[in-house]
């Protein structure tokens, strides 16, 4: 650097850019998308720590107004970052230590929001290479060697916002091993470390060249590629970026678009997408994105296994299934087969392009999105559980914003709280209120993953038959009114209730179907799903007049003779009928063999499984 530049870069123009960089340019070319230029660098340990910032440490105030694509990339394992990364690698002096470039993409913001474009500069610096050739993107400077082959950036410390979009566990353990070292071996040589640092500026002004998809929707596109190839990515985190799984592109229409927006979807804050976890029987989600995906896999259908994809055969069979599913045009429709007729011609795995998955979407969102969000909105247990957390400010308010941090934000969230405002008490304004939420799940199978997929695989079945169910054609809304009323009904009565054996002289209800026949224990199978379903259209069906309620003998009754040649009372839907089948299979008859002895024939077995039946109907009548 010449002794000109530095006079001339000097007072509060020095403090307002960061310290240049010497990198060596690069760029990726490999796409016919376009091409991806980046910036090789290396930064003093400290310096990295003290500027490089992670996703989660942007404002509250801008993640409240960010989509669910771009929330994903907030949160921090912070428990593996200090027993693994911290404890386990960088801390024993005696073994080295190496950890790949951290990609950086360096975002224009304005105090706390960030920007969608560079823009012009607030302030531009005296060039510290006169004869080099210069490049202002916005806040950023850019000097080049005449032949490119090397360069040193500053950027605007307040206008410029680096952020790790690959490597934030590697980032964040460096933050902690640096602030140990700094305060325990102040003058240890491991804090002379440089780290490698691949730069990304997004503008055409440094080459770039892509699709017109904006800047924050070019560094997902890339945030995505670089987990998604790099490592096992959590299944829950690939539903919520992948963009080519229809399953996953479906499963996005039912969240709500941001942190703030409730209206017609899925509040975040009441579904569990940070994890990798089904289970939302405690805690203070409704569903998960796991238990969304299967909901929407019972609604599509299963997606191919990978070798099925070159199977013709196959393919067609799964692309009648969608063409059954959704209404498409018949343009859309032609298309999808003239382009798997290609694929599977070629010998290629089959894939839905760009076109046909933006029509697949669009027609799931209207044809089954609003029914799905229907049944959580207006089912009595999760209508309740979703109007208490509007109540408590846990979908739009402080509890919400609580709830979308994880372990280490919430903590930190409290303290600040309490910083504010001396009177803020955690346990009253967040512990007590979020106890009230998780208490109406006690003994409430609405809550167990099992039921909640088995609720809606009756939806759908039932849905699909309703032709037969009912003399006149209905339309899917209105059959969801029905069938929402049905449910609540049985609800009202307590079928939905684990703890049957509180009620007097009741059996357990569910034991034998969703419970171990012995053990009492639920069991999460596909196939105990399948027997909670079959269940479910037998409890409605048997209570659907509630006003004059059939005899539990003479239904019981026509369930067990239904198909056989002794049939002779009044007809029930096939659907009904057949119920008994699975509801029997691995269930009830094995908790008829578990709980007697001796060896039955058919005739017995048959006799025994109505009894069950019958006094089941009676406690539900009750």
């Amino acid at each position: 650097m010449s002794k000109e530049g530095l006079a001339n870069f000097v007072g509060p123009q020095l403090n307002k850019y960061t310290d240049p960089l010497v990198f060596v340019p690069g760029e990726y070319k490999l796409s016919e998308e376009g091409k991806i230029p980046y910036l090789a660098a290396s930064m003093p340990l400290q310096n990295a720590v003290d500027q490089i910032k992670l996703v989660e440490d942007i404002p509250e105030e801008t993640q409240r107004n960010w989509s669910l694509e771009e929330l994903f990339q907030r949160d921090i394992d912070w428990e593996r970052v200090e027993t693994d990364l911290v404890n386990g690698y960088l801390k024993p002096s005696s073994e080295l230590s190496f950890f790949n470039s951290l990609t950086i993409a360096l975002l224009p913001q304005t105090e706390s929001e960030i920007e969608e474009g560079y823009g012009k500069p607030e302030s531009s610096p005296p060039a510290l290479y006169p004869d080099w050739n210069r490049i202002d993107v916005g806040n950023i400077c850019v000097e080049y060697m005449p032949d490119r082959s090397v360069g040193v950036v500053r950027w605007h410390k307040q206008r410029i916002f680096p952020v790790a979009i690959d490597g934030q566990h590697r980032l964040a353990a460096l933050k902690l091993h640096c602030s140990d070292l700094a305060e325990n071996s102040p003058n240890s040589s491991r804090l002379d470390t440089k780290i490698p640092l691949i730069l990304l500026i997004l503008d055409e002004r440094v080459g770039f060249k892509g699709r017109p998809k904006g800047l924050i929707g070019t560094l997902r596109d890339i945030f995505i590629d670089l987990n998604k190839n790099a490592r096992n990515v959590p299944k829950s985190r690939l539903i919520l970026l992948e963009d080519r799984n229809i399953q996953s592109l479906c499963v996005r229409t039912l969240l709500a678009s941001n942190a703030q927006d409730s209206s017609d979807a899925l509040p975040l804050s009441m579904v569990t997408w940070k994890e990798d976890e089904a289970k939302f029987d405690s805690g203070y989600s409704i569903t998960s994105v796991l238990n969304l995906n299967e909901i929407v896999s019972c609604c599509l259908g299963p997606l191919p296994g990978l070798t099925d994809l070159l199977e013709k055969e196959e393919v067609k069979r799964y692309i009648d299934n969608i063409k059954r599913k959704l209404e498409l045009s018949s343009e859309t429709q032609d298309s999808i087969e003239r382009h798997a007729e290609l694929l599977t011609g070629r010998e290629e795995l089959f894939s839905f392009d760009k076109a046909h998955l933006d029509a697949l979407q669009e027609a799931f969102r209207e044809q089954w999105t609003p029914h799905i969000v229907r049944i959580f909105r207006e089912f009595a247990p999760y209508k309740e559980y979703l109007s208490t957390a509007k109540q408590i400010k846990a979908i739009n308010g402080t509890l919400a914003d609580y709830l979308l941090l994880s372990g280490k934000k919430r903590k930190q969230f409290r303290e600040k709280k309490k910083d504010e405002n001396r009177a803020f008490n955690p346990e009253s304004a967040i512990d007590t209120p979020l106890k009230t939420l998780e208490n109406l799940k006690e003994n409430e199978w609405a809550f167990y993953v099992v039921f909640q997929k088995a609720l809606f695989i009756n939806f759908f079945d039932l849905e699909a038959q309703s032709p037969s169910l009912f003399d006149n054609d209905m339309s899917r809304e209105d059959f969801l009114t029905w069938w929402i009323d049905q449910i609540n009904t049985l609800h009202k009565r307590g079928v939905f209730n684990l703890n049957w054996k509180a009620r007097k002289r009741s059996p357990d209800l569910w034991k034998g179907i969703a419970k171990n026949p012995v053990s009492g224990t639920i069991q999460y199978t596909q196939a105990a799903a399948n027997r909670i379903s079959a269940f479910i259209t037998i409890c409605i069906w048997f209570n659907r007049d509630a006003t004059q309620p059939e005899d539990p003998n003479a239904f019981a009754t026509r369930l067990i003779e239904f198909g056989s040649a002794e049939y002779s009372g009044t007809k029930l839907p096939n659907i009904v009928g057949r119920a008994l089948t699975r509801v029997r299979r691995n269930g009830l008859d094995s908790l008829i063999k578990a709980r007697i002895d001796d060896e039955l024939d058919d005739k017995q077995m048959t006799k025994e499984v109505k009894a069950e039946l019958v006094r089941r109907f009676k406690a539900i009548q009750r």
